[in-house]
């Protein structure tokens, strides 16, 4: 499996310490563009956080995009090699919270999941529990600034808790 991860998921991921659901989750190779890490790492950043995304950046693929494609003016140049990086690499997923990043995506053929699917998918695979996956949604939002609609909030937490709403 090819996975292309963007800034967003790693950031986010990061700052709750949950990165190594990624590798867990996706076997294969884990491909960094270096417009990522660069964004990835870039003060303010606290010095845990910079050290559980330095080792986990160590265990990537850290590739150099050249000329990478621009597909919307809107898109920042790590969302831009992230998404010429899994065109070019044929992947099997790209990792992304931007919708704009994930659209392109979609019109290029490119599965995408961003970090609360990455979350649900470790629900799923029992490496998280509900109760785990539920408070890292909520902390995620209410400590790291992870801003969601009420529609996508609700069907997370309709996901974690098992109901049909």
């Amino acid at each position: 499996m090819i996975v292309v991860a963007d800034a967003s998921p790693l950031i986010f991921l990061g700052k709750v310490g949950k990165l190594d659901l990624i590798p867990r989750l996706f076997k294969g190779d884990i491909l960094i563009p270096e417009a990522v890490k660069e964004e990835v790492l870039s003060p303010p950043i606290p010095p845990a956080e910079e050290r559980a995304l330095s080792a986990f950046l160590n265990r990537c693929a850290l590739t150099k995009v050249t000329r990478p494609r621009r597909f919307a003016s809107a898109m920042s140049r790590a969302d831009n090699e992230a998404l010429t990086l899994a065109v070019r690499k044929s992947a099997d997923l790209l990792l992304s919270d931007e919708r704009l990043l994930r659209e392109m995506a979609l019109i290029e053929g490119v599965r995408t999941v961003g970090t609360l699917g990455i979350l649900l998918r470790g629900m799923e695979k029992s490496i998280l529990t509900r109760s785990q996956a539920r408070g890292t949604v909520e902390l995620l939002i209410r400590k790291h600034g992870f801003r969601i609609s009420i529609e996508v909030y609700e069907a997370v937490l309709s996901r974690i808790t098992g109901s049909s709403a």
